[in-house]
């Protein structure tokens, strides 16, 4: 497979990414066996969003909470939040860890957010997020959007 650079993170990624919206549908057996067949295939990267009910976990479940054969170093792990302003975000980056059985997440997105936060806007999102990248929490932050505007 061909690998990548995500954006300008510096992360080498595979080109096919596993998209963790589909697991919702699926059994906690069903997703150890895609995500591992993934990962045997060499998929490296895997988003998911705390908006995706419970794929956090079905992709720790499907990692065994990352091991030998599953280290977590080898797999890039985006996620998202819905959180707008410093306590939700504080809030979602606390249960998405716990869900994920990581430390630190490789990328953290705030999920279609209805303003581009920015420094001393009141919402306290980006401090929030610039926080959680000096403390080694998040090591990349980015925006997803599903509106033109």
């Amino acid at each position: 497979m061909a690998q990548i650079i995500l954006g300008k993170t510096g992360l080498k990624i595979e080109k096919n990414g596993f998209g963790a919206l589909p697991i919702q549908r699926a059994s906690f057996d069903e997703t150890k066996e895609i995500v591992q067949k993934a990962y045997a295939n060499g998929i490296n990267f895997y988003d998911t969003a705390r908006a995706y009910t419970d794929s956090e976990e079905k992709l720790n479940y499907a990692f065994e909470g990352f091991n030998e054969k599953y280290p977590r170093e080898s797999i890039i792990i985006a996620t998202k939040t819905q959180g707008e302003n410093r306590k939700d975000i504080e809030k979602d980056i606390k249960v998405s860890l716990d869900n994920l059985g990581t430390d630190y997440i490789d990328l953290y997105q705030i999920h279609n957010p209805s303003f581009c936060p920015t420094e001393g806007d009141g919402s306290g999102a980006y401090d929030a997020l610039f926080d959680l990248y000096d403390e080694g929490i998040i090591r990349h932050i980015g925006f997803t959007s599903h509106k033109a505007e």
